[in-house]
C-alpha cells in the first residue's frame, strides 16, 4: 500500500488520538507527523487492512512518552481545545476529556474510533480484562459528572 494513502486514510485518527492524550493541538500534530515518519523511515511492512491498528499503537506509545517527559520535566496547563463533531454535545466531551488518561483513552478508541476491547488491549498493550474495567470505571465516572450537571 502507498504511504501516501495510508496517511490520508488515517491521519485523522491518529491525530485525535495523540489529541485526547495531549490536549495541545500543536502536540497532537508533532506525534502525527512522527508516527508517518517512523513509518516510513523503518520502512515497516504492514499487513493490509492492519495499518490502522499499528499506527494507533505507535501513537499510544508516542503520547506516553510525552506524559512521561513532561511529568518529568516542567507542569504547565494543557489546552483542552478539541475539535467537536456536529452530533457530539459539547457537555459529553467535557465530561469526557476530564477522566484520566487511561479511562480516557478507552473511551475514545471504543466510541470514537470503534475498536473491540480486544482490539484496544493490543492498541494499549494492556489486557482486555482492564480495558473492560477501565470502560466501566470510565462510564460511572461519565455517568455521575453528566447526572451532576443536570441536578
Amino acid at each position: 500500500m502507498d504511504i501516501t494513502q495510508v496517511y490520508n486514510d488515517n491521519k485523522n485518527s491518529v491525530y485525535r488520538l495523540a489529541l485526547t492524550y495531549l490536549h495541545s493541538q500543536e502536540e497532537a500534530e508533532d506525534v502525527c507527523h512522527d508516527v508517518f515518519i517512523k513509518m516510513m523511515e523503518h520502512k515497516i511492512a504492514l499487513f493490509p487492512g492492519k495499518e490502522r491498528a499499528w499506527l494507533l499503537t505507535v501513537t499510544a506509545n508516542e503520547c506516553k512518552n510525552r506524559l512521561r517527559f513532561w511529568n518529568r520535566h516542567r507542569k504547565e496547563e494543557l489546552s483542552d481545545r478539541i475539535p467537536v463533531r456536529e452530533a457530539e454535545s459539547p457537555d459529553v466531551l467535557e465530561a469526557v476529556l476530564s477522566l484520566s488518561v487511561k479511562e480516557r483513552s478507552v473511551i475514545y478508541l471504543y466510541y470514537y474510533e470503534g475498536y473491540t476491547a480486544e482490539e484496544i488491549a493490543g492498541i494499549l498493550k494492556i489486557t482486555a480484562s482492564a480495558v473492560r474495567s477501565r470502560m466501566e470505571r470510565a462510564r460511572k465516572h461519565l455517568k455521575n459528572k453528566l447526572e451532576g450537571e443536570l441536578s
